[in-house]
């Protein structure tokens, strides 16, 4: 994403405000210039409709994912290091209280709407390809075992939601602490290394 001015920022504060307590469709931009405190033409200037908001919006959310999905798996080295790695950083986001905000109003307007449903699912396809691709590494190097890596990948990425995201999403509660994120990595980790390890 592109530098952003200290007005974009801030008409992109508002729109995150206002999408995450009206949803889109309720949300105008009066509603959006009023909350950023500038002009509906200034507003307008920087972006000419509330879909053209909610892309950046999304695009927001997908550079807070960007991080993980660099990280690349690394032959010859230690396979359980390198797995507490990934699912450190994983665990860190979905705790993250801004990730939080955003992840909502995304899935909120994904149940909404099948055609955005798709839109939202091209958009973050990348992603979900980065994150598979970690796996296929693993897989190629011998680290899976006898499980292909779009299992292994749906089965850690799954765990990792479950432990600290989606019923902290559905039910608004509040961040995990450090120490008790790093329980759950290790204990996660321990699990699916001895999963893959045993004897198939």
């Amino acid at each position: 994403m592109t530098q952003l001015s200290p007005k974009q920022q801030s008409i992109l504060c508002a729109a995150i405000e206002e999408f995450a307590q009206k949803g889109l469709q309720a949300t105008t931009m009066e509603s959006i210039s009023q909350s950023a405190e500038v002009s509906k033409r200034t507003l307008y200037k920087h972006y000419s409709t509330k879909d053209e908001l909610f892309d950046a919006v999304v695009e927001l959310l997908i550079e807070r994912i960007k991080p993980i999905t660099a990280i690349q798996f690394i032959p010859n080295y230690d396979f359980s290091v390198q797995l507490q790695h990934l699912a450190k950083s994983a665990m860190t986001l979905l705790n993250d209280e801004d990730y939080m905000r955003l992840s909502r109003i995304v899935m909120i307007e994904s149940m909404r709407s099948f055609e955005q449903a798709q839109n939202l699912n091209e958009k973050f396809s990348h992603c979900e390809a980065a994150m598979i691709q970690w796996f296929e590494d693993a897989a190629n190097s011998g680290c899976l075992g006898s499980f292909d890596a779009d299992f292994a990948a749906a089965y850690f990425w799954g765990a990792l939601k479950k432990l600290g995201y989606w019923e902290r999403a559905i039910k608004w509660q509040a961040p995990l602490p450090e120490a008790e994120l790093d329980i759950l990595v290790e204990k996660a980790v321990v699990l699916f290394c001895n999963g893959v390890t045993q004897p198939q």
